[in-house]
């Protein structure tokens, strides 16, 4: 069985990160046993035709996303008593995976080269939702600082750095955002919505029908309305945080995954200096890229 292998850079430094490395490959460290051999099989399990897959890159909204086409499923406009986590990709076993109910609405943050391959010989719908990464870089930061399993408690200033070096679990956003587009222009006829996560926020009753729209499911405005509002960020906070296990988190912190889900915190937390560095390497970075991101609303 192969070996557990933990990184956390510059051990005796406070912005060290603790996560499983893979090969190169970062993901959430887990409390699983034999996590890492779960995670090496994945490629060959089996999927089922109505099998829904949820990808972002970590802090983009899947929390709230994985919330709507659970309750867009199930045709209820009821709290899933479920969090996310429990059908996530990288984090559960294989007889997990095949215990789960039809439809299966999974969600990941890895590259689909990790996925199985039976997800796509199939061409199960794929909803990903893109966050611009300035609020991404911040609310990770929380993320990680928060979050006891991480072992980090480093300033901002070197998280920043961290984070567009890509040092964090799950790799550079940058990298990632452009396989995600190298993925849809190579497959024009693959199932997969793309939902930014600004206009979620601006105008979520749209984004919910056009989600419907693509799953298929045929419900009545009234369900998505109800839908939509069991899913306002504050709903979400006070019903979902309520499940949590505090004593993951730095001084049992009552606001787990759900913080402030605005669009623009970013600017309570990037100085004027580090804004300007960020766009630099924003524009060399993506200076190819087609996807066009708002860094406010």
């Amino acid at each position: 069985m192969p070996e557990i292998r933990i990184r956390a850079d510059n051990k005796d430094d406070d912005t060290r990160i603790r996560a499983m490395d893979i090969d190169g490959y970062r993901i959430t460290n887990s409390k699983m046993e034999d996590h890492e051999k779960h995670f090496r099989s994945m490629t060959g399990w089996k999927a089922r035709n109505d099998d829904v897959i949820i990808s972002a890159y970590p802090k983009s909204g899947s929390h709230w996303l994985w919330e709507v086409v659970s309750m867009l499923a199930r045709r209820k406009a009821e709290r899933i008593p479920e969090i996310k986590q429990t059908t996530m990709m990288e984090g559960i076993t294989e007889q997990t995976f095949e215990s789960l109910p039809s439809p299966r609405i999974l969600n990941t943050h890895v590259y689909f080269q990790y996925l199985p391959k039976d997800f796509f010989d199939k061409k199960c719908r794929i909803m990903y939702i893109i966050r611009n990464p300035k609020d991404i870089a911040v609310s990770f930061y929380n993320h990680h600082k928060k979050l006891l399993e991480y072992e980090f408690d480093g300033p901002w200033d070197n998280y920043l750095q961290r984070f567009i070096q890509g040092k964090v679990d799950y790799g550079s956003w940058f990298d990632y955002t452009l396989e995600m587009e190298r993925f849809k222009e190579s497959h024009p006829d693959y199932p997969i919505h793309v939902i930014y996560y600004e206009d979620m926020k601006e105008d979520s009753n749209m984004e919910i029908t056009k989600l419907a729209r693509f799953l298929g499911t045929e419900v009545s405005d009234e369900l998505i309305q109800n839908i939509d509002s069991l899913c306002q960020f504050d709903a979400m906070k006070k019903d979902k945080n309520a499940v949590k296990d505090v004593t993951e988190w730095r001084d049992n912190n009552p606001s787990g995954m759900y913080r402030k889900g605005q669009v623009g915190d970013w600017k309570n937390w990037f100085t004027v200096a580090q804004s300007d560095m960020f766009d630099s390497i924003y524009h060399q970075k993506m200076a190819k890229s087609k996807t066009k991101f708002r860094f406010c609303i």
